[in-house]
């Protein structure tokens, strides 16, 4: 059993699968400083079923603390945060050697190509919330980072 579920954790892992939903959340994102940060919140959120049970759409009108205030969303999310960061890293790489993002001076995001993704129609919701979550995150990367909580990280 316990392989069972270790296989499946592979495949929740899978940086091919997963970098979709990240190139998702930077196509509708403007550059601006420092935004790769915000990528490390993107898994912890999309992939959470609380999140995608509560949350079906992202209007301009949203706000982050419609989140970040939602006990069911933010249980165990600094856990999720720690839990994807190296995720995240390998999928960021991934997306930068196959040229479907670049990375500018002030390390903030550029999608260049997201036409030619292979996506898994499982996650199509999470990749459709990641395409809006730029709606709500409209505070700089360090207000961001202390509206979830996240006051230092963890190594």
């Amino acid at each position: 059993m316990s392989k069972l579920i270790e296989n499946i954790s592979t495949l929740q892992s899978n940086i091919f699968i997963l970098t979709p939903i990240l190139v998702s959340f930077y196509r509708n994102l403007q550059p601006k400083d420092k935004n790769i940060l915000l990528a490390y919140f993107v898994f912890p959120l999309v992939l959470n079923s609380e999140f995608l049970e509560k949350i079906t759409t992202v209007s301009r009108a949203s706000r982050l603390s419609r989140i970040t205030n939602d006990k069911e969303i933010m249980a165990g999310f600094e856990e999720r945060f720690e839990y994807f960061k190296d995720i995240t890293n390998h999928c960021l790489q991934y997306a930068l050697e196959c040229g479907y993002i670049k990375i500018n001076d002030d390390l903030s995001v550029t999608v260049l190509v997201d036409n030619n993704l292979q996506i898994d129609c499982r996650l199509s919701k999470s990749i459709n919330l990641a395409s809006q979550l730029h709606k709500i995150f409209t505070r700089n990367v360090i207000n961001t980072y202390y509206a979830f909580g996240i006051y230092k990280c963890k190594h």
